[in-house]
């Protein structure tokens, strides 16, 4: 799964076919599980959070919309088992699970046919499935974040994607990663109801689309910081996006949410934070000198340790290349 620092919301399709948009996102250990296993039947058994048994020529009755489509563009006409589950709960916490499991899918299959995929081709099969057959009104950075994995600088136009990574050694992640915290707000939320809301302003909103362009800068600023190592400049760009994130769409923030982060930065001593993904609930971030202090602050949520991983989406065990 992913964090990001700044520039979120530029990578919807509504703004960046028009401008050019910058993430700045990392990968975290936390992680959305993926088996896969042929069957010796014609059965497609599904075990989610619901579980669901279809003949294989039956696909399109399937109710999980990601696995349907995803089954039906790999032309997958055997029988076959998924199973999925994953460290944190995978819809409304902003930490780009869905499209980690899209990703993670997609690769698993890919391996069971025998079949190279490369991490461009991963995220943008992804993005497809996700946003032109499942009709998310979503962006694409998570599914590039998942496919490629760790620190990154993404760029996107309507010409052209872009993954840059900083290139920072596992040592200086660790010290990153000791600077940050994660809290569950407990408030999960369907991201597409934002989204849409966000994607009409980005399309109308003279003032929606200024402060998405700034937005952009911040993360472009923070990218030229981060290739000089300059980390002392992540709090400042949370901050930063987090007083233009609530611009986007009235839904992103309320009064709780705006509280948690009150309380983070006056009481818990954070020097600067935002919530992950497209808002209305879900994780905030926060950047902290002292996490003992910034945690007694928020005592009421519950802290999710983390740190930053390097890996994106990975095949962990395939069986067919063990020999007994």
């Amino acid at each position: 799964m992913r964090i990001t620092f700044a520039g979120g919301g530029s990578d919807i399709g509504a703004y960046y076919n028009l401008h050019r948009a910058t993430c700045i996102s990392a990968t975290i250990n936390k992680y959305v599980y993926v088996l896969v296993k042929k069957r010796f039947d014609t059965k497609v058994y599904l075990k989610y959070s619901e579980n669901e048994v279809v003949d294989v020529k039956d696909i399109d009755s399937i109710q999980h919309d990601f696995i349907r489509e995803t089954l039906k563009f790999m032309n997958v006409d055997y029988g076959v088992e998924i199973i999925n589950f994953s460290d944190i709960p995978t819809r409304g916490t902003g930490l780009g699970s869905s499209s980690s499991f899209l990703v993670g899918l997609l690769l698993a299959l890919h391996t069971l046919e025998g079949r190279d995929v490369n991490k461009e081709g991963l995220a943008d099969q992804a993005c497809y499935i996700e946003i032109e057959k499942c009709g998310k009104p979503i962006g694409i950075q998570d599914q590039y974040a998942a496919a490629h994995g760790g620190f990154n600088q993404m760029k996107f136009s309507a010409r052209k994607r872009e993954v840059r990574g900083f290139g920072f050694c596992d040592a200086e992640l660790r010290d990153i990663s000791e600077h940050l915290s994660l809290f569950y707000t407990g408030i999960t939320r369907e991201s597409k109801n934002i989204l849409a809301t966000q994607t009409k302003n980005l399309l109308s909103n003279e003032e929606v689309i200024q402060n998405m362009h700034y937005n952009v800068e911040v993360a472009n600023d923070l990218a030229e910081q981060l290739v000089k190592k300059n980390i002392d400049e992540i709090p400042i760009a949370l901050r930063k996006n987090w007083e233009l994130k609530r611009s986007f769409a009235g839904n992103i923030s309320n009064p709780e949410l705006d509280n948690v982060y009150d309380r983070a930065t006056t009481i818990g001593g954070a020097a600067g934070g935002k919530l992950i993904g497209a808002g209305g609930g879900g994780f905030f971030l926060f950047w902290t000198e002292d996490k003992k202090k910034l945690k007694e602050a928020l005592a009421d949520y519950k802290e999710m340790p983390f740190v930053i991983d390097k890996y994106g989406a990975r095949v962990v065990l395939n069986l067919e290349q063990l020999s007994w």
